[in-house]
């Protein structure tokens, strides 16, 4: 018998959050590591790299008992690095941005009714915007969501704010239209959209859009920590983005 569709979307999710994980941590990890940072039973981790490990996809090694992606994920992409013009450009001017401000670094996209990171550089300082690859917020809460959103014609970013309020969790995490269409104009006037305590107080953080080196949809690029820096910073990390936006401009 077949697994059912929730069954096989479950798997694909484990699939990527373990991809994610390596990528986020960059080392190999044990069966009862990966078991306990993605919460998954540990017979249910065990089965998932037997079945990668067969395809080709992980490594194990016998000595450390670790598993690692293997080449054959790397050459998975390499199609998509040629696009790029070389396979880490986009990370490393994305740390360009990191240095430059000494904020957390971070590039989204939309997910529905979410803006998505794809990729993050957290700050070293103990007060930092904290935010892994993966993690989603609010379109309508988030700097890289309004960011975003201000691409759209009104009529859609309304569509969006009412999808967005009905799915709060929390009354704060809802927005007035009229309000929030003449912030977007802001932000549209500007070039850059703002947070300040939006999501969690005392953050904040400062996104741009920039075309996708894939031609596909749009994609947001920023940075963030405590608000009073990001509030001192403003204009150089603005320069900062631009810097990164002209790069894939």
């Amino acid at each position: 018998m077949s697994a059912s569709p929730a069954r096989r979307i479950k798997s694909a999710e484990r699939t990527l959050a373990l991809f994610e994980l390596f990528s986020r941590e960059q080392r190999p990890f044990t069966v009862g590591r990966i078991a306990t940072a993605l919460n998954i039973p540990q017979p249910s981790v065990s089965m998932l790299l037997h079945n990668l490990e067969t395809l080709g996809y992980l490594e194990y090694d016998q000595t450390s008992r670790t598993y690692a992606p293997s080449i054959r994920v790397a050459l998975l992409g390499s199609w998509i690095d040629r696009k790029f013009g070389r396979a880490d450009a986009i990370g490393q001017k994305l740390g360009e941005v990191q240095r430059a401000t000494r904020l957390t670094a971070f590039i989204g996209i939309q997910n529905g009714s979410s803006a998505q990171y794809v990729l993050t550089q957290n700050a070293e300082s103990p007060d930092r915007l904290e935010v892994v690859s993966g993690g989603h917020r609010s379109l309508t809460f988030s700097a890289m969501g309004r960011a975003l959103l201000s691409l759209k014609p009104d009529a859609e970013v309304r569509s969006w704010v009412r999808r967005c309020n009905a799915e709060a969790i929390e009354a704060r995490f809802r927005v007035n239209e009229t309000a929030f269409l003449s912030l977007i104009d802001g932000v549209r006037e500007r070039g850059w959209a703002e947070t300040d305590g939006d999501v969690t107080p005392g953050l904040g953080a400062i996104a741009m859009t920039f075309a996708s080196p894939m031609g596909t949809a749009p994609l947001a690029v920023g940075a963030g920590g405590p608000s009073a820096r990001v509030a001192s910073q403003r204009e150089a990390i603005c320069q900062a983005l631009r810097r990164f936006r002209a790069a894939f401009g």
